[in-house]
């Protein structure tokens, strides 16, 4: 039967190989090209794990698990799986000593098989999960509203025309119980700071799981129960801690667009398809700040982010992504392009000490004219002339004179100079006036965006009688008030025209050092406290000597500035190596109708609710605001897919295990730390589970593991831990994967202890037979010979099979 099939297999071998299928047969059950392809994956896989550098080169972009999901992969693995089928249907019979390497392969089948649905079903994400959040409740609300627990976060309730402000002050994971029925134990505490329509603020202290304990401390006043005789100050504010449901957790190595339109609480999504990840894509180097010394390749980038939700409000204008920055910071740069003075300096402080000090000046701004501690302020004068009225001293001075005195009273405005209302009159000698100092108001808001001013309430008496001037460092605001109001912030009030008999001026406390920029030139002034120590003008650039060892240095200077915010690439050798995304940009372009509105997009590693969620160093909210053509406003952020979790997840407590001592602030005294989890099935929680490092849990589909924690600071070992970070992902296919393994090494062991015992025996047996063979054949004629496939069958030198 055998040799008929050898023959019938030989007849025609040209035909044979002019069989396309024949020869697809023939190719797969090659030996040789089974070790070839497992050649190509062993250098494949060494590749994507030991050289990254290749699949992030720019016209590749992948991640390590992208690497492992992408075609050419795939090609490989399914060539290698129809060799190794191919070769054991047509080269291995199918008998029991052979089930070894049956075994074997199919188990390598089944892990393949379980491989592909594990990754091409792949999920893998995660998630903050904050501790608690205060649920507050009101009269007049229409439903209760809600604040997240993290430190220094605030809302503002509106409850008719009142306006009530409430702000998480401060968290303690391991606040003690000092009441006898729960003493020695410890909660989670929350103090929330309630700023009332009418009266004081208090702190309403709140502990998790026990509302029982709940009492209002007032500030600088204690307890509420013991400053007013109750727990409460209002007993009509209802305050509780809930557990704080997570429903999203965003995916890895993904990009997308979020986006709503201004007073909207929910995101729409809108994924980007084709963003790079290691490399940076702009279209021209003026679009950035860059390191000089650092090469910066012009690569343009047109991506066009879809819109996949009809609710998009930006579904019915083009949306696209021109520009990908992998490491950038936001950083302000000016320009002389401004159609009315905006002066701005920059200028450094040189110390031989302390070394080298730089400072950015707005004249304008009051809250960014002034540097050191106020030491260095920035002015503008309309006229370079005005030089000659810029303070002599750096004391506050109120100057008074009329024409009986020879020179003006200086009049240093101190402590005891300013006497208020009740104060004594100083009479002025040689003249019928008498004053007194009533009040010193600085930087007075004016309406209009005008320069604040500055004024000194003087109330004087004089021959005819009392009135209050209101004096200004700028003279032309300077009045006289009849009746005495010595309110500075009336500016509307009666006023008659400044009496000209005695004349008042007045410089505010004044800066050491000033600058003053004027159209033509810079000015520097030295003060002290006896008068001028140095006066005259500068060039940008020159370092002038103050003192010894102190130096200032104008290093720009912007008459009519405009401020214009681009993306600075930060250097490669000062990047943070395990900051991944977290300093991503992307450039979108929206047309939204009235033109193309192009802004700089920071990535944020969630999509959080509100700006509530915000936790500095942390959780970024950093939306960015488009306007369209019909006036409308819309937010966008720009962050990573995101997926609904199949059940809400609340924290229930979070613990630290420590070594000996406790948590010190160190990382190196913590052994592990667990965070205790509630899913949300329908309306009910479940009971708590309890997830810790390299310790996950599954529930409805996903595994649940620690990601990272909220870290207490250094000085406060029993802050933080206001939330925990859980890594969320699927596992399809693990069993199957799990099976193949064992099924590969029930194989080995069938084939390296098994089969040995098999071939012995049958060897054994066939030597038994021959040395009975009834027709007396020698032993010299029959020799034992092992076909190929083990089988241990016999053939005489004459090659008929026995």
């Amino acid at each position: 039967m055998e040799l008929s099939i050898n023959a019938d297999l030989s007849r025609n071998p040209a035909q044979r190989k002019r069989s396309p299928f024949g020869w697809t047969l023939n190719l797969f059950s090659s030996i040789w090209l089974g070790i070839a392809l497992l050649s190509l994956l062993f250098v494949y896989c060494s590749i994507g794990s030991a050289v990254p550098q290749i699949r992030q080169l720019p016209w590749i972009e992948l991640t390590e698990y992208e690497w492992y999901h992408w075609w050419p992969f795939q090609v490989l693995v399914v060539l290698f799986s129809l060799t190794l089928t191919t070769v054991t249907i047509r080269r291995i019979p199918f008998r029991l000593v052979n089930a070894g390497v049956w075994t074997i392969h199919t188990g390598i089948i089944l892990l393949v098989a379980g491989s592909f649905y594990y990754f091409t079903t792949k999920v893998e994400g995660d998630a903050p999960v904050f501790r608690r959040q205060v649920t507050i409740e009101l009269p007049g609300l229409d439903r209760p509203r809600t604040l997240v627990v993290i430190p220094q976060t605030e809302t503002n309730v509106v409850v008719g025309p009142d306006v009530w402000r409430f702000a998480i002050q401060s968290t303690n994971s391991q606040w003690p119980i000092l009441s006898e029925e729960d003493k020695g134990k410890s909660a989670y505490a929350v103090n929330v700071l309630v700023t009332p329509p009418t009266g004081q603020p208090f702190v309403r202290q709140l502990l998790a799981g026990y509302p029982q304990y709940t009492e209002d401390v007032l500030p600088g006043k204690g307890r509420a129960i013991k400053a007013l005789g109750r727990k409460l100050v209002d007993e009509k504010l209802q305050l509780r801690l809930e557990l704080a449901p997570q429903e999203y957790f965003h995916v890895q190595n993904t990009w997308a667009l979020f986006s709503r339109r201004i007073g909207e609480t929910d995101w729409i999504e809108r994924p980007i398809q084709g963003l790079p990840r290691y490399h940076d894509r702009i279209a021209s180097r003026d679009l950035v700040l860059h390191d000089p010394h650092e090469p910066l390749t012009v690569r343009p980038i047109d991506l066009e982010a879809k819109p996949l939700d009809s609710k998009d409000p930006l579904s019915n204008v083009s949306v696209h992504v021109t520009g990908y920055l992998r490491h950038a910071l936001p950083r302000l740069q000016w320009r002389d392009e401004a159609a009315q003075w905006n002066p701005v300096v920059q200028l450094t402080a040189l110390t031989k000490q302390d070394g080298d000090h730089s400072y950015e000046l707005i004249a304008f701004d009051p809250t960014r004219n002034k540097a050191d501690s106020g030491m260095v302020q920035f002015l503008w004068l309309d006229d370079a002339s005005l030089v000659n009225a810029l303070p002599t001293d750096a004391r506050a001075m109120l100057a008074i004179s009329t024409p009986q005195l020879e020179a003006p009273l200086a009049i240093p405005l101190t402590a005891e100079s300013v006497v208020g209302r009740d104060g004594p009159l100083t009479p002025i000698e040689k003249t019928d006036y008498s004053y007194r100092i009533v009040n010193v108001v600085d930087d007075l808001p004016l309406p209009g965006g005008k320069k604040p001013v500055s004024v000194v309430m003087v109330e004087v008496r004089g021959p005819d009688g009392s009135f209050t001037r209101m004096v200004a460092d700028n003279p032309d605001m300077t009045r006289d008030i009849p009746g005495g109001n010595a309110d500075p912030h009336s500016m509307g009030g009666v006023v008659r025209p400044v009496d000209p008999r005695i004349v008042m001026t007045y410089q505010p406390l004044s800066a050491p050092v000033i600058l003053a920029a004027h159209p033509t030139g810079l000015f520097l002034a030295v003060n002290g406290p006896q008068g001028r120590l140095l006066g005259r003008e500068i060039e940008i650039g020159t370092p002038v000597e103050l003192a010894q060892g102190l130096a200032l240095r104008v290093d720009a200077l912007w008459r009519k500035a405009v401020a214009e915010v681009k993306p600075f690439v930060v250097p490669m050798h000062q990047r943070e190596r395990e900051a991944g995304e977290s300093y991503a940009m992307i450039r979108m372009e929206v047309d939204t109708g009235n033109g193309v509105q192009k802004e700089w997009l920071r990535f944020s590693p969630y999509a959080l609710p509100s700006a509530e969620y915000s936790y500095p160093g942390r959780f970024p909210y950093m939306p960015t605001r488009f306007r369209l053509a019909d006036g409308s406003a819309v937010e966008v952020l720009f962050s990573r897919q995101r997926q609904r979790l199949p059940n809400p997840i609340g924290m229930e407590d979070f613990d630290l295990d420590t070594h000996v001592g406790g948590y010190t602030g160190s990382v190196s005294t913590i052994r592990n730390y667990v965070s205790r989890l509630r899913f949300l099935n329908g309306t009910n929680w479940t009971e708590p589970t309890s997830i810790h490092v390299n310790g996950p849990t599954e529930y409805g589909g996903l595994w649940y593991f620690q990601s990272n924690w909220d870290r207490p600071a250094n000085d406060n070992p029993n802050g933080g831990m206001n939330y925990t970070g859980l890594g969320v992902a699927n596992r399809n296919g693990v069993y199957i994967q799990l099976l193949g393994c064992c099924v590969s090494v029930a194989g080995m062991l069938f084939a390296f202890y098994v089969k040995p015992v098999l071939i012995r025996r049958r060897r054994l047996q066939s030597q038994g037979k021959i040395s009975m063979d009834p027709r007396g054949s020698s032993a010299k004629n029959a020799e034992p010979h092992h076909d190929a496939d083990g089988s241990g069958a016999f053939k005489t030198k004459t090659g008929a099979r026995s």
